[in-house]
């Protein structure tokens, strides 16, 4: 999916095939899960005390459960700096990276929004707000965890942390909804899916909120084992539970929301069953803990709210969305007054991807069919790990326990809220993604004990379901590295950056040109960038931009269907 959106997103959006879409994976797989069934049913015996030596490793590590937590922290860390290291550092493709990366670098020089730049209609750009400040129209989270990986050396180290934080939690979470040995096999395959290590490698989030997620959903289920003598934990459970709320409201406030309504008012309905000493006790211990963590947090994001919109209760988001969408955000929502639009590109968007992908679902059968295949979308890159599809085969065992029906029942309600949005992509749905891998390590336990004529074919096949997963690790770093090919802009700004000097790059779009790759953007201080980009509008404004940065040399970028070329700006007298 991660692949997916950038194809979406960059191009605006071609459709993507299925071979274009799945092929190479296809064909990675298929013969890896075909020599493992076969040799599931002809040799199962196969492997038997390296698979035992292995699972008593696990069951040793999983006696001490601070120490399990953070290998397996480390343990992803390791393996998403490795593919730093292989694929090369990511570079920002996505229009919403960019953002991302404004509001680390704002928050990285301390500051939480900047002030609006006389020259601004030339710096319009994509899920960026110049008015009534210059900042990123995205919560704080994600550019809080890239500001810190900005003040260690590179955004990317906070992308590197936010991963790692992920899988822990996730380990963490899934110590209380399974047994602790199953709970590190659930991690290890949190840290090898595809997914996941795609966010390792992008600025636009997906981590962060996985992890306040688990932490919700990890807090959750051991508030509802909570026993009476068991006070200590209880109070710390909940305020883990209070920091993975706190984390989903600053990074995903609608998706983080949902899932949050979703445990307090499980919670609720538990506490009504209790008795009433059990109720007092629950207040002292949860409620309090909880509601403390989320008043700082709603308070603290009523005060950069107010920073930046100048309102408490105007969050950027929403300042984007009424100066530039041309269609709403939910699919029941009316579609809003078309917004005037300074520059074609701007409008080729909002007007041409966003604006079809909601007047197609607007009614019944168009509905249906974009329900449908967002639905399909998010399925898809929740099974990104094609070797447990073997597992699922167990499900309807998996689900006679009552915690599996739990966290089942818990994702169905969350997707059917994530479907009223117009547009969804993966990442909008990790909130609740670590649900994923309880369903999945309960199918792998029952898949394990299935016996086909008295061979132990489920016990390898479990087995290699998990092996099998973590030899994707190849073909993700392979197709990661892909990605990180050929980036023209940055290529741009590093040829500049050799030169020495500062730079101001003013593009110019073709005319015919339709939904092209957009090239502006800018860091937070844009006066004293070494390299400022700039858009061409006429030329009196063209005269009084270079006037204002006269100070640089001038390029102009010509982008049209044949591709781009910088060349020195034409001089004043031609203007």
């Amino acid at each position: 999916m991660a692949a997916d959106a950038i194809l979406v997103i960059s191009n605006k959006a071609a459709p993507v095939s299925f071979l274009a879409r799945d092929g190479t994976e296809i064909f990675f797989y298929a013969p890896l899960i075909g020599i493992l069934v076969a040799v599931a049913f002809l040799a199962p015996q196969n492997g038997i005390a390296w698979f035992g030596r292995i699972e008593r490793a696990f069951a040793h590590l999983s006696r001490n459960s601070t120490r399990t937590v953070v290998t397996i922290g480390l343990v992803s860390l390791l393996v998403v700096v490795s593919l730093t290291g292989i694929a090369g550092v990511p570079v920002p493709k996505v229009d919403d990276e960019f953002s991302y990366l404004l509001a680390a670098d704002t928050f990285a020089h301390g500051r939480l929004t900047n002030p609006t730049h006389r020259m601004w209609m030339h710096f319009e750009t994509f899920h960026t707000i110049q008015q009534p400040t210059y900042a990123s129209r995205y919560p704080a989270g994600q550019g809080l965890i890239l500001a810190l990986g900005q003040i260690l050396g590179h955004p990317v180290i906070g992308v590197w942390l936010s991963a790692a934080f992920a899988c822990a939690a996730i380990c963490w979470m899934l110590m209380a909804w399974l047994p602790a040995r199953w709970a590190i096999i659930g991690a290890l395959l949190a840290v090898v899916h595809p997914e996941i290590l795609f966010w390792s490698q992008r600025y636009w989030g997906g981590s962060l909120t996985l992890a306040g997620g688990a932490l919700a959903l990890g807090g959750f289920r051991r508030l509802l084992d909570g026993r009476d003598s068991e006070l200590r934990p209880r109070v710390r459970d909940a305020a883990l539970m209070s920091l993975g709320m706190s984390i989903l409201i600053l990074c995903r406030p609608y998706e983080g929301g949902v899932l949050i309504f979703i445990l307090t008012a499980g919670l609720l309905i538990a506490s009504f069953v209790r008795n009433k000493k059990s109720q007092a006790l629950a207040i002292v211990r949860v409620v309090w803990p909880i509601t403390l963590g989320l008043v700082i947090t709603i308070a603290w994001m009523g005060y950069y709210n107010w920073r930046v919109t100048d309102n408490p209760f105007r969050m950027p988001q929403q300042v984007y969305v009424a100066t530039y969408n041309a269609a709403p955000v939910f699919l029941w929502q009316t579609q809003p007054t078309t917004p005037v639009y300074r520059h074609k590109q701007m409008q080729d968007f909002h007007m041409g991807w966003e604006l079809r992908q909601y007047t197609k679902q607007q009614n019944f059968i168009g509905l249906i069919s974009g329900a449908l295949e967002r639905f399909s979308r998010l399925l898809r890159s929740t099974f990104r790990v094609w070797p447990m599809l073997l597992a699922f085969l167990a499900i309807p065992w998996a689900l006679k326990d009552k915690w599996t029906r739990a966290a089942l029942f818990i994702w169905i309600l969350f997707t059917l809220a994530l479907l009223q949005v117009t547009w969804t992509f993966f990442h909008y749905a990790a909130p609740a993604f670590a649900l994923f891998f309880v369903v999945a390590v309960q199918s792998l336990r029952h898949l394990r004990v299935w016996h086909w004529h008295g061979k132990p074919v489920g016990l390898f096949l479990a087995r290699g379901c998990v092996i099998l997963s973590i030899l994707s690790l190849p073909h993700t770093f392979w197709s990661v590295a892909q990605q990180n090919r050929y980036p023209r802009r940055s290529q741009i700004e590093s040829k500049l950056r050799r030169e020495g000097g500062k730079h101001l790059v003013v593009v110019h779009y073709a005319p015919e040109i339709n939904n092209p790759v957009e090239w502006v953007y800018n860091a937070a201080d844009i006066d004293n960038s070494q390299i400022v980009w700039a858009r061409e509008l006429d030329a009196t404004q063209n005269r009084e931009l270079l006037n204002y940065f006269k100070d640089r040399r001038a390029w102009m970028l010509q982008v049209n269907n044949r591709g781009t070329h910088l060349v020195p700006y034409p001089s004043s007298s031609n203007l």
